[in-house]
């Protein structure tokens, strides 16, 4: 396991990693020259993205960690933990203040290891297909 940290990421191969974990791909929003990140950490296995995790930030008060995928092939196998821990890491050096995350219900025990705590919170999604 090979963990690139801040380093390109094609296209084709976040939309890839996207579509294998059954989201929509986004390829051509991760071609827009807007399209930027805080911090970024791939997991590549034999030089295939095998795992991605993705932060946005002020760089200073707040961080929102997003787009954790795993290739189905290697969920349960400590890829997604090892990405976490490590971009909480990354932010707590960083002095982030606060770090949040958005996740499906059926994760939270998965979000309750790293110490996340549910918060009332609101979420509108405007992208479409």
């Amino acid at each position: 396991m090979v963990y690139k940290f801040n380093e390109k990421v094609s296209a084709k191969e976040l939309a890839d990693l996207r579509e294998a974990v059954g989201w929509n791909r986004m390829e051509k929003e991760y071609n827009s020259p807007l399209m930027t990140s805080f911090y970024h950490i791939a997991a590549y296995e034999n030089e295939k993205l095998i795992g991605y995790i993705d932060s946005v930030s002020n760089g200073v008060t707040d961080a929102y960690i997003q787009d954790l995928m795993v290739i189905p092939d290697c969920q349960g196998k400590g890829v997604g933990t090892e990405l976490m821990n490590k971009m909480i890491k990354y932010l707590k050096e960083k002095n982030i203040y606060m770090i949040s995350v958005v996740y499906e219900e059926s994760l939270k025990p998965f979000y309750e290891r790293f110490g996340f705590n549910n918060m009332l919170c609101g979420q509108m999604e405007t992208y479409r297909i």
